[in-house]
């Protein structure tokens, strides 16, 4: 789940990582409760990347340019993403520029700072970039380090340090794939602070994450409706062109699934991954999501029960045909109560297919 920048600011001021005064808008008339003074900064809060180059950032010199500028901004939509509101601070001047964040690096299997003395836009471009494993048990150390190879020292390092050991805190107390300052700013006075934020909250966690408690719907705002739902089901769901309907359990076994779909010349009409520990619920959940898509002409539900059992995808099926007598299905389980599954399947007229190529052939079949 994708953060907003003002949502990834407040957090980082709950942990003492200095930020530049700030008020929403999402009115241009809001403009009018702003005190901070001239020039002001207008930023488009979007869940994507590159507003800055999309032209989602805007300095106004007065109260009135800052009201002409407003409804542009509010009416943006960038990479696909609809401007939700502006965050509007006071243009500061900055001395430096750096960027710092933490995330998990999956070849490593541990996460790591990545840092460098030139934040902006083009930090990926950047010559300088220092990237840190974080071992346990964490030391303190480290961010010293980290600032002294971007080059600081005396009070800026120590600040940096600071703030990037309450960045790592974050990371690991709220559950992130990421977290991200850039640029992290210094201004007149020596002051470090947050100038922009991202972050990226693990999806997996967010049942123990009561903060982020009822979040999720208003951050899918960009995903088409079925995604959204989708998601909001805890079903990972792509639409695609075709006309066979694809649900599985486990990303492998789905592209595994359509793989063999697209070698025997049928077209899939989805992704669907239902996860690996799907109950009745969860999949009677998933088989609707797939049916909602109109060009579907077949469904092709491939389950290999471990955690899930196969009983229990029966049984979401047979509630599944009551309301759809008239979709077509082809459905392979195997595994765990999978003979269960085939008694409750058998009074209703619904043939398991225990080859998977064999479904396969007979999906396509059915398609066309």
């Amino acid at each position: 789940m994708n953060l907003y920048e003002f949502e990834a600011k407040n957090i980082f001021a709950q942990y003492g990582i200095p930020i530049p005064p700030s008020k929403l808008v999402t009115h241009p008339q809001d403009l009018n409760k702003i005190f901070f003074g001239y020039p002001l900064t207008l930023k488009c809060q979007v869940l994507t990347g590159g507003r800055g180059k999309a032209g989602g950032i805007k300095f106004a010199k007065s109260l009135a340019e800052a009201q002409k500028l407003a409804p542009e901004l509010l009416n943006l939509e960038i990479k696909g993403c609809k401007t939700q509101s502006l965050l509007v601070e006071p243009k500061l001047n900055i001395t430096n520029e750096y960027y710092l964040s933490v995330t998990l690096d999956r070849e490593l299997g541990v996460p790591v700072f990545i840092a460098t003395s030139e934040g902006g836009v083009e930090v990926e471009q950047a010559k300088n970039v220092i990237k840190m494993p974080i071992h346990f048990p964490y030391s303190a150390f480290l961010t010293r380090t980290l600032a002294y190879k971007i080059g600081l020292n005396g009070e800026a390092l120590n600040k940096f340090a600071s703030i990037a050991d309450k960045l790592y805190k974050i990371f690991i107390e709220r559950d992130l794939d990421l977290i991200e300052i850039n640029p992290l700013v210094a201004v007149e006075g020596n002051e470090l602070l947050a100038l922009d934020g991202k972050i990226v909250v693990n999806d997996d966690s967010l049942m123990r994450q009561p903060y982020f408690a009822g979040w999720l719907e208003s951050h899918l705002v960009d995903l088409p409706a079925v995604e959204r739902l989708a998601k909001l089901h805890g079903v990972n769901l792509v639409e695609l062109d075709g006309d066979i309907g694809i649900l599985c359990n486990g990303a492998g076994l789905t592209m595994a699934t359509m793989d063999m779909v697209a070698e025997f010349g049928g077209k899939p009409a989805n992704f669907l991954d239902a996860g690996g520990g799907s109950d009745q619920a969860k999949t009677l959940a998933a088989l609707e999501l797939v049916n909602k898509n109109p060009k579907l002409k077949v469904i092709l539900l491939n389950i290999l029960g471990g955690i899930t059992a196969c009983d229990d995808v029966a049984n979401a099926l047979v509630e599944f045909v009551k309301a759809h007598s008239n979709v077509k299905l082809v459905v392979r389980l195997r595994g765990n109560n999978q003979e269960k599954a085939k008694e409750i399947l058998s009074n209703y007229n619904v043939k398991l297919i225990p080859n998977l190529e064999e479904a396969v052939k007979t999906a396509i079949a059915l398609a066309s």
